[in-house]
C-alpha cells in the first residue's frame, strides 16, 4: 500500500484517505482504492517524516514536481503537509497542493497566507459552477455553501500563491460555466477528464 507513488512524471504524496467530500466520480465511493496502480487503502495516516521518507526514497529530484493528493484531502493534516511541504522545498522541489478548497471553512481561520511557505503552486477543486450542481457531485456535511466557500479560498489564496481552479470533467456538467467562474475568479482553469469510478481509474490523472 502506498502513501507515495509516480505517476506521469509527477511523485504523488498521499497523506490521508479522510476527505472532507464525498464526490460521485471518485472511485473510492465504488469501493475502488487504486490510483495508477497503487493501493492506498492504509489504515495509519503517515507521521510527517513518514511522508517526507517516502518520497525521497523515491528521489523526488527525478520528477517535475511533488503533488499532495491522494484519494483524500491534504489539509485535512494541515500542519503535516505544511510541514513535509516546507522541507521538500528547501530541498529544492517543485511542490503542488491539490486541494477541495474548503480548509478555511473546515478550521474556522483563514490558512491562505500558510500556503505560500509550502508549495509553489495550488490546485482547488471547483468540479461546478454553481453550489447546487457541487453540491449534487460532491456530497459534504456544508451542502452548497462549500462551494463559495471553495471559490473564497480561490480569492483569498491567489494573493499568496499561484492557484488553479479544475473540474472533472463529468458527464452533463456544464464546463463552458466552469469556464467562466474561473475567469470572473481570475485563476485558470484545468478540466480532469471523467473515468468511470466503478473501474477504479484515477481522478487525478496527470500534472
Amino acid at each position: 500500500m502506498a502513501i507515495a507513488y509516480p505517476y506521469d512524471g509527477v511523485l504523488y504524496l498521499a497523506p490521508t484517505r479522510r476527505c472532507t467530500l464525498a464526490c460521485t466520480f471518485c472511485p473510492k465511493q465504488h469501493g475502488r482504492w487504486t490510483v495508477a496502480g497503487n493501493d492506498l487503502r492504509w489504515d495509519l495516516e503517515p507521521s510527517a517524516d513518514e511522508l517526507f521518507d517516502a518520497a525521497q526514497a523515491l528521489e523526488p529530484a527525478r520528477f517535475r514536481q511533488v503533488a499532495f493528493v491522494g484519494l483524500g484531502e491534504p489539509t485535512l493534516r494541515l500542519a503535516v503537509v505544511l510541514e513535509v511541504g516546507r522541507r521538500l522545498r528547501a530541498a529544492g522541489h517543485q511542490v503542488r497542493l491539490v486541494t477541495d478548497g474548503l480548509a478555511c471553512l473546515r478550521e474556522g481561520r483563514d490558512v491562505t497566507g500558510e500556503l505560500a511557505s509550502a508549495f509553489d503552486e495550488v490546485h482547488v477543486s471547483l468540479n461546478a459552477p454553481d453550489g447546487e450542481t457541487y453540491a449534487e457531485l460532491c456530497p459534504n456535511q456544508y451542502g452548497a455553501a462549500a462551494h463559495a466557500a471553495a471559490c473564497d479560498f480561490i480569492r483569498t489564496a491567489k494573493q499568496h500563491v499561484p492557484v488553479v481552479a479544475t473540474v472533472v470533467a463529468a458527464p452533463g456538467l456544464d464546463l463552458p460555466a466552469c469556464r467562466q467562474l474561473a475567469e470572473s475568479l481570475g485563476v485558470p482553469l484545468r478540466e480532469r477528464p471523467w473515468f468511470d469510478p466503478r473501474l477504479g481509474e484515477p481522478h487525478e490523472s496527470s500534472a
